[in-house]
């Protein structure tokens, strides 16, 4: 069974993307290597080009757009039943396909991957970064153009209103070498939620009277939850104008 591999790109040489290449060499079984490129200038295509010259089936298509965007592009250009996201900054655990692949059960869509270990919520946010998809539920899928995070859980939603299961699992268990900058990204993030019904308001309100506990949890400032909401109220308002 081979599987297309999907991976969108921009500037993205630091922190690992030679080891993330080499760890989906080693850990799936490639059809294809599909790169959705933002025109980096970094090396990023140079490399790829190197491991295409050492005969990796690669494809690289370079395209100004958002990473919603990205992925619906490079989502059309799957042929295999089943592919995987795999992000640049990611490196693939030990047999990572093997493992991954055995959850695999006919009311499944989607199979995403643990990272660094992290504590599994099933309910929690879908993440794309190492996850295994059955490409026929997401081919027709139409991302918002604007959507630069959580379009991991736009996917999730779209996956899920077919009537398919989004599975988080513990295991095989990846290394992600970047963080997001979570103040940055928590205004949109809560915009996306409400402009697109992502996930309800009251969980995002809710958060705001738990703000020592979640800062004693994951150690984030409180103004990652204020700006989650705010974005959140700002999304809703987006939807009804």
């Amino acid at each position: 069974m081979k599987i297309d591999v999907v991976m969108i790109t921009r500037n993205s040489l630091h922190p690992c993307l030679k080891e993330s290449i080499e760890a989906i060499i080693r850990n799936i079984p490639i059809n294809r290597l599909i790169v959705i490129d933002a025109f980096s200038t970094d090396g990023t295509i140079e490399l790829f080009k190197e491991y295409k010259n050492r005969g990796v089936n690669i494809e690289v298509y370079q395209i100004a757009c958002k990473r919603g965007k990205a992925r619906e592009i490079g989502i059309k250009k799957v042929e295999t039943t089943w592919f995987a996201f795999v992000d640049s900054d990611v490196i693939l655990a030990d047999n990572w396909f093997d493992n991954i692949k055995s959850y695999i059960r006919p009311n499944i869509g989607a199979i995403e991957g643990n990272v660094n270990g992290q504590k599994v919520n099933p309910r929690g946010r879908a993440y794309t970064n190492c996850t295994l998809i059955k490409t026929s539920l997401v081919k027709d899928i139409e991302i918002p153009s604007e959507m630069a995070v959580l379009e991991d859980q736009f996917i999730r939603k779209w996956i899920e209103n077919k009537g398919y299961k989004w599975l988080k699992v513990s295991q095989p268990c990846s290394i992600h070498k970047s963080k997001s900058n979570r103040v940055k990204d928590a205004f949109e993030v809560g915009r996306m939620a409400g402009k697109y019904k992502l996930y309800p308001f009251w969980k995002n309100f809710a958060v705001c009277f738990l703000i020592p506990i979640k800062i004693l949890k994951y150690r984030d400032p409180p103004q990652v939850y204020l700006n989650k909401l705010a974005g959140h109220i700002k999304g809703i308002l987006e939807r009804y104008s």
